[in-house]
Parts: structure tokens; sequence; C-alpha cells
């Protein structure tokens, strides 16, 4: 093998891989599958699974136990000694180029790092080289507006749009954005698929990038179909919930799943036909997967626009600086170890009406970062008050409100998808089960590059 191109398609299980394929028989993923070896990838990673520790267990090849990669925005300096896959084979002078990857902040300067666009949660708009920042800049504010919803495109946002020309951004995108932003008019049940704009915006960033370079490893992540999971899975699988489709708006639902795979199908087609033609290798991923979750009694969930308010109401003075998580995680930064320690034994002071801690730290603080986690609460939906020791404070004295959302119907668990393609790959649907820290050593193995010795053996049957 020469070169590869890792498509994380994040989340997706082979449950949704053969409702799609059943959908669509003639699409280009079914295609691959009969081309490709089919594996099922397990994750051993401790705790509450998400994505921001999965994928780095991908990238570096040992556990959250050993890389300590809990939460979005940490602190990663911990976690030096497990390099990622990208800054490997930077070192033994391979080049590398990274789009969306998670835990990829902030852009590498080695030169051999060909391009970076860091993930649409990371701390700042940097990227190499730098005329990406224009889509990363717009990225970056759209996720901090919608934060767990679909939010209205203002003036400024709108204003901001041609500059994305200069990263790569396709006229036919906009058209595209235009022509969904008018189906919402026409339907507001549109704007639930708002998300599915964001792939079509970095895949053109992505291909940008590939037309100039053709670094040895490219990947490209795209949490599209993870999101349009969580909400609607029980629309594509009624059965597992006892429910039956009825309504308009269930129908329309039940489409979501397949519309969002629709666009991936779409994309892996092109990569594919570009893969031949410039003789990569070709592999698709999720570091784990969804399953059917039940929720029961949905209560509306409180949120914090301001981490400021909050700081100021627990008696903390020293500076502070929110960073994007996904909600309802809350990720901080701080100037040292010792005011993050501080400010997480000082939340625990703000409580609901009825003594319930509200804000809580997820982790223990790491370096100058620390997680906190909105606990929900029904006192707090009643009364919309929050109590210290000295004060008694509204929703709107710290800036904090009370929202409602889709329902989650899908939630983590620990099996996902490898499906491998490539020249010297023997296609096998088996769908064997994997370990998820054998893909860092296959990786490098296939390259030709030595393992380091806390790795895993590679993956046989892509050996």
């Amino acid at each position: 093998m020469k070169r590869l191109f890792i498509y994380e398609l994040n989340e997706v299980p082979w449950p949704v891989v053969d409702l799609y394929i059943k959908a669509r028989p003639n699409s280009n993923l079914n295609r691959i599958l009969a081309e490709s070896c089919c594996l099922t990838t397990n994750t051993v990673d401790s705790g509450e699974l998400h994505p921001w520790s999965t994928w780095p267990t991908v990238h570096r090849g040992v556990s959250n136990d050993t890389h300590q990669i809990r939460s979005l925005n940490q602190d990663l300096k911990p976690s030096s000694a497990y390099p990622p896959v990208w800054d490997l084979l930077n070192s033994h002078g391979l080049t590398t180029g990274v789009c969306g990857s998670l835990q990829s902040y902030p852009p590498s300067s080695h030169q051999k790092m060909l391009f970076h666009i860091p993930d649409t949660f990371s701390a700042g708009s940097e990227t190499k080289p730098s005329k990406y920042h224009h889509f990363q800049d717009f990225n970056l504010k759209q996720t901090g507006e919608n934060n767990a919803q679909a939010a209205s495109l203002s003036a400024k946002d709108i204003i901001s749009i041609p500059k994305l020309l200069i990263s790569g951004v396709s006229i036919r995108s906009f058209v595209r954005i235009a022509t969904h932003v008018l189906s919402e008019f026409k339907n507001p049940l549109f704007k639930t698929r708002r998300s599915l704009l964001q792939p079509v915006l970095a895949f053109d960033v992505v291909s940008s990038c590939m037309k100039t370079e053709k670094p040895d490893l490219i990947t490209f992540f795209s949490n599209h179909v993870a999101g349009v999971m969580h909400r609607y899975w029980k629309y594509s699988f009624p059965e597992e919930f006892d429910y039956e489709i009825k309504t308009d708006s269930d129908k329309f639902h039940q489409q979501s799943l397949l519309v969002a795979m629709d666009l991936f199908d779409a994309q892996i087609g092109k990569i594919d036909r570009w893969c031949k033609e410039n003789n990569y290798d070709l592999a698709i991923c999720s570091s784990m997967g969804q399953e059917a979750i039940d929720r029961g009694e949905y209560v509306p969930e409180a949120q914090i626009h301001d981490i400021k308010k909050i700081a100021q109401a627990i008696q903390f003075s020293r500076p502070v600086k929110q960073n994007l998580a996904m909600y309802p995680d809350i990720a901080l930064e701080f100037e040292n170890h010792e005011d993050a320690k501080h400010f997480a034994e000082s939340v625990s002071m703000l409580k609901d009406s009825e003594g319930n801690i509200i804000i809580s730290p997820v982790y223990d603080p790491v370096g100058n970062t620390l997680n906190l986690a909105i606990r929900k609460s029904a006192a707090l939906i009643n009364d919309e008050r929050l109590i210290t020791p000295n004060e008694t404070y509204s929703l709107n004295d710290l800036d904090m409100s009370l929202m409602q959302r889709d329902i989650g119907t899908a939630y983590h668990q620990p099996q996902g998808i490898l499906i491998w393609k490539g020249k010297t790959v023997t296609p096998d649907d088996a769908r064997k089960s994997v370990d998820s820290r054998t893909i860092l050593p296959t990786i490098l193995n296939r390259f030709g590059q030595p393992t380091g010795n806390y790795m895993m053996e590679p993956i046989e049957t892509l050996g």
C-alpha cells in the first residue's frame, strides 16, 4: 500500500449499513462492501462512551484508561506519550492531511503535515494552510451557536459565506444551502436536517486540499449520520420501540437517516474514484456505534450561555474561558491547574431549590482544563431558580435558559465498522470483531513502519 484515505464515519454501526443497502441496493456503499474486507470494531474504553475518547483510542492505539483523553478541548499534554497516527507517520517522514478528526487541535506545524483543518469543536480557527481558516471560523461559529439545536442563519453569517470560496467551498454547495433554506420556509421540518449542510461544506474543503496535495494518509471526519441517529433512530427502526409510523412528520423523520447516508454515499463514491486514480487504499471506519435507547419522559434542559455569570455567583474571580463542547458537557480552560481545581470545588455550591447540585465535574481537572456537565432537575424546570449559600438567582441572572429539543432515541455502544478496500486486500464479508486499538498498528504496518511496544498486533486479515 502506498497511500490511505480514511473516511471517519462517526458512530455508524452495521445495522445502519444494512438498512441503507437494503433501501439502496445500487449504492456506492453496496458496491464498495463487495470489494472490501469488512470488520466490526470494538472499543474497550471505560466509562460512558464518547467519540472524543473513542477516536483518540483509534488514532493512538491505546484505550482512554491509558491516553486519558475523556473530554473535548481537554489539555492533551498528558497523552503525549501516545501520539496520534498523523504525528507518528510525520515522524517517519511520511506526509499526512487531516480534516475534522476529533481531538486534532491545534493544527500541526510539522512540514510533513500538508493540510490540517482540526475538528468542529476546536478552541480556535487556525488551519494549515491558513486559507482554510475562513471555513473553520464559520464552522466553529455554527457549532457554538447551534449547541444541540438548529439555529437560524444570521445576516452576519450570510455576509461571511462568500469568504468560504477562498477555502474551496463550491458555488454548487452555496446553491444547495440556499435550496435547503427555501425548503425550511415551505416545510419547517427541514430545519431538523440543517446539520446535513456542514459535511457538504467540509467535503468541498477536503476536496480542495486533495486537488493540490496528495499526502500518504488523509483522514476525513463526519458526524452528520451520528446526529441523525441520536434523534431519529426510532423512526428508522420503529419495531425496536413497538412504534407505528403514522404521521407526516413520522414519515419525514423516517427518511432522515437515509438522506444522511445518501450524502455519505455520494461522497464515498467520489472518494473511491479518486483513490483508484491516485493509488490509495480506502477505509471507512467508526470508533464505536449506536443502538436504541428509551429515555422515558423528556425533561427540558438548562443551558449556559456564558460561564462568567456562573463564576461570579460562586465567587470565582480568576480568568476562565468557555470552549466549545457537545451539550450537555461544558469545556472550560483556566490559566493554571490550581484555578481549574478551585472552580471544580466551588461550582458544587450552586444548587436547585431542593438542594441538588446542578453543575458538576465529569472528571478531575486535566492540566488547566475542566469538563463539567449540567444535570437535569425538575425543581429547576418548575421555579427556574438556582441557589448559593448567600444568594438566590434566576436563570436569567446567570445567563442561563431552558431549552427543548428532540428526545434522543439512540445512544453509544462499543461496536462500529471498519471497511477496507485496497489492491492487496482480500474481500471478506465476515465482519470479524477487532479491537479498535489494532487499527493504528495496522496502518503503520501497511505503511511499512515500526509499531510501538505499547501497541497491539496489527489486524491479521489486513497484514
